[in-house]
């Protein structure tokens, strides 16, 4: 009927509305569909870790910054937490920002070793850093998380639930 027809396109407008308006912060971690536009042409797990943290750097001004190998992430009240990329005979050391959890004031970095990466949280107040086998899910009321650590070389073979607050990051 024309109603309905009115009614998909009112609904298919306001969903093109909320798509073109960038978040005000990047308080999601990148989607499957991002990372494949942002990664296709990446020469490494490095280089698109950098490509996400381009995207997302100029929304967190005040958080992190960038110059060159070094990414600062201003801890509160004051201080800094510095990452240094770095190559040594293995490979290359990197971190990029990945994610930014406001309600939280925790930053979620990708990090490689070689061939090898995991994520890690670095809590701005405080400044804990604590390191993960893979992406964090942050369940609903952000109190916990989730991570799961499968392959068939070199990994925990796990499903973790982790319990996040001022006081840190633990595995329960």
């Amino acid at each position: 009927t024309a109603r309905t027809s009115r009614s998909l396109r009112a609904h298919a407008a306001c969903v093109l509305m909320a798509l073109a308006v960038p978040p005000l912060c990047c308080a999601a971690p990148p989607t499957p569909a991002e990372l494949t536009k942002l990664c296709t042409d990446a020469e490494d797990q490095a280089h698109c870790g950098r490509l996400v943290e381009a995207r997302r750097l100029p929304a967190l001004k005040k958080v992190a910054t960038r110059e060159g190998d070094e990414l600062r992430i201003a801890l509160m009240p004051v201080g800094l937490a510095v990452f240094r990329d770095a190559v040594n005979i293995i490979g290359a050391r990197t971190y990029a920002v990945w994610d930014y959890i406001e309600d939280l004031e925790v930053v979620v970095l990708f990090a490689t070793d070689g061939d090898r990466s995991e994520f890690w949280i670095v809590q701005r107040r405080g400044g804990g850093e604590f390191r993960l086998p893979s992406e964090p899910v942050l369940a609903p009321g952000h109190k916990r998380f989730a991570t799961a650590d499968f392959c068939a070389d070199a990994c925990g073979n796990e499903l973790a639930i982790w319990r996040i607050d001022d006081t840190g990051v633990r595995k329960e």
